[in-house]
C-alpha cells in the first residue's frame, strides 16, 4: 500500500472506492452533491436502497476537503475502502479480517481515539458470526496495540462493511466520514418518560450541530404538542413557552417551567410583545414557505444571540429547490450554522441558525 503524509493528513493512494449512504428518497440530490465534489466519479453499484459503492477520480482527501468547505446536506455518511476481502461466511473470516485490519493499522493515530463500526448491509445473509463479535475482536486487538477505544464520539473509525461474500475495510477520521455513527445512523435509547419519536430529531440536531443551549434559557416551542421537544428543552434547564392549540402530554401540564399557550403561533405572535427568547424551535407540520415566514415573524421576539432549530417539511417533488429557497430567505434574517437531512428526519431537513445582531 502506498501512503504519503501531507498537510491534509494521510492520503492513501489506492483509496479509489468509497461507500456512500443517502436516505432513499434523497438519493438523486445526494448524487448531485457527490458529483459536485468529483464530476468524474461514478456509481459502481447499489448494495441496498441508498447505500452505494462508488469509484473516485480524485483522492479521498480531496473529496473530504471539498466536503469540509461545502458541507453536504443529503449525504449522510461516507467510508473509504482500502481493502476488499473475499469471505467464506465461516469463523475463519474473523482471523482473515483481523489480519487485513492489522496491515492497515499504520493509518491510525495513537493520539486519537478509535471505534470499530461493522455494518451487515445484506442483513439476510447467513454468517457464523455476529456484528458485535467482529467489533469486539477487532477493537480488542487494536487496544492491545496501544490505541484508545471510544465507542461514542471516536476521532477515527475502522469501518467494516459486509455485503454478500465481501467485506470492505477502511480507516478514516470521523470527520471525513461525515458522522461518528455507523452509516450515519444516530441511535438513542428510548427513555421511560419519552413523549414522542420526534424527540430523537431534536437530540440528533443538537449532537450533529453541537448545539449548546444557554443556561437557564427561555425557549419558544412552536407547534409543541404533544410535547417531545418541550421535554428535551426542560432537560436542559429551559423555561419553555409551548405554543400549540392541541393538548400537551399530561406529564407536562403541571410542570413549573412549562407555559402552554393553547393557540396557533400566529395568534401567539399578536399577543406576545414583551418576552424575549434565547431559543426558538419549530417542528410544525407546515409548508416550507409558511414555516420560513413564521420564523421571520418570530425574529422580533428573539434576543440578539438567540439560536433556532427548524424542521423543513418537504413535498415529494422539487425538494432541493424548496430547501434552497428556504435557506435563501432565512439567511436574510439569521446566520445559517448548519443544514442537514438527519437520520431521524423523514421527508425533512433540519436547519440550525443564530440570530443576526
Amino acid at each position: 500500500m502506498s501512503i504519503q503524509n501531507n498537510d491534509s493528513g494521510v492520503e492513501i493512494q489506492n483509496t479509489k472506492q468509497i461507500i456512500i449512504t443517502i436516505k432513499p428518497e434523497f438519493v438523486d440530490i445526494g448524487l448531485q452533491e457527490f458529483k459536485s465534489a468529483d464530476p468524474e466519479g461514478r456509481l459502481i453499484k447499489w448494495f441496498d436502497q441508498g447505500i452505494g459503492l462508488f469509484r473516485l477520480s480524485i483522492g479521498f482527501n480531496e473529496l473530504t476537503a471539498y466536503f469540509a468547505l461545502q458541507k453536504p446536506i443529503y449525504i449522510q455518511h461516507i467510508s473509504p475502502i482500502q481493502t476488499e476481502v473475499q469471505l467464506t461466511q465461516t469463523e475463519e473470516d474473523l482471523q482473515v479480517i483481523l489480519k487485513h485490519v492489522n496491515s492497515n493499522s499504520s493509518l491510525l493515530d495513537k493520539n486519537k481515539s478509535f471505534s470499530v463500526q461493522t455494518r451487515f448491509i445484506d442483513s439476510s445473509m447467513e454468517r457464523s458470526y455476529k456484528r458485535f463479535e467482529v467489533n469486539k475482536m477487532v477493537s480488542t486487538k487494536i487496544q492491545e496495540m496501544g490505541y484508545t477505544l471510544h465507542i461514542q464520539k471516536p476521532k477515527q473509525i475502522i469501518s467494516l462493511a459486509f455485503y454478500e461474500s465481501q467485506v470492505y475495510i477502511g480507516i478514516s477520521t470521523a470527520e471525513a466520514n461525515l458522522s461518528d455513527w455507523s452509516g450515519g445512523q444516530h441511535r438513542f435509547a428510548q427513555e421511560e418518560d419519552q413523549i414522542s419519536r420526534a424527540e430523537f430529531k431534536l437530540l440528533e440536531a443538537m449532537d450533529v450541530f453541537d448545539v449548546q443551549l444557554p443556561e437557564n434559557s427561555v425557549a419558544l416551542d412552536l407547534g409543541a404538542a404533544p410535547g417531545g421537544w418541550t421535554r428535551i428543552l426542560l432537560q436542559h434547564d429551559a423555561t419553555v413557552y409551548a405554543v400549540d392549540p392541541a393538548n400537551l402530554d399530561r406529564s407536562l401540564k403541571k410542570h413549573p417551567r412549562v407555559k402552554h399557550f393553547k393557540e396557533t403561533a400566529q395568534v401567539f405572535f399578536t399577543r406576545n410583545e414583551s418576552t424575549k427568547f434565547d431559543v426558538v424551535v419549530n417542528d410544525m407540520k407546515m409548508d416550507t414557505v409558511e414555516s420560513v415566514e413564521l420564523m421571520g415573524r418570530a425574529k422580533r421576539l428573539m434576543k440578539s444571540n438567540s439560536i433556532m432549530i427548524l424542521t423543513l417539511k418537504l413535498p415529494k417533488k422539487n425538494m432541493k429547490k424548496r430547501v434552497d429557497q428556504a435557506i435563501s430567505k432565512l439567511e436574510k434574517w439569521f446566520e445559517i450554522r448548519g443544514v442537514k437531512q438527519l437520520f431521524h428526519n423523514r421527508s425533512e431537513v433540519t436547519v440550525y441558525m443564530q440570530n443576526k445582531k
